[in-house]
């Protein structure tokens, strides 16, 4: 009878040490499952990943270029201005200095230009405007211009970063 319990001892010890096999392997074949999930999980991150910076790759550089054109745009039509600008000074060279205030004048010369004062009848154009003041207008006009085209510029530039921005969908990072 011991020789029994000896075998049936020896069987279920191996049957023990063959689940103890059997479960280990398991274990493994769990593990090389999870680790081929988890390397084909890393890999669709990096492939999306790098589409995603292939496309802000290319949006950058269209924004870029476009900015650069419209950068072009801006300088022209600045440089326009500029030889607007000189033309009208240019044009303003032959006009009267502004009389010197009479001895206890208030300082302000008398209106210059062919209507009377307070007329209302349209008749000042600035035809007759003094050298100084028709290059302050001149000047001012012209510095009104190239603020209103890097106004244009800026809002231009902004309303496609915008669409840019607008046009990744939100489950894009």
């Amino acid at each position: 009878m011991l020789w029994r319990a000896i075998a049936v001892a020896a069987v279920l010890a191996a049957l023990a040490w063959a689940y103890h096999l059997w479960a280990d392997h398991q274990r493994e074949i769990g593990r090389d499952e999870i680790r081929v999930e988890w390397q084909a999980d890393k890999l669709a991150r990096a492939e999306q990943n790098r589409i995603l910076l292939m496309a802000n790759a290319k949006t950058s550089s269209d924004l870029q270029a476009a900015a650069d054109k419209e950068r072009k745009v801006l300088h022209e039509q600045n440089r326009s201005i500029g030889l607007e600008l000189a033309e009208s000074l240019k044009r303003l060279r032959n006009r009267p200095d502004r009389p010197e205030p009479a001895d206890g004048a208030s300082g302000v010369p008398a209106v210059a230009g062919p209507s009377r004062p307070g007329s209302g009848d349209g008749a000042c154009t600035g035809a007759g405007l003094y050298k100084a003041d028709g290059e302050f207008l001149e000047r001012l006009a012209a510095d009104s211009k190239r603020l209103q085209a890097t106004l244009r510029s800026c809002r231009a530039t902004y309303q496609r970063a915008q669409s840019a921005w607008n046009s990744v969908t939100p489950s894009q990072p």
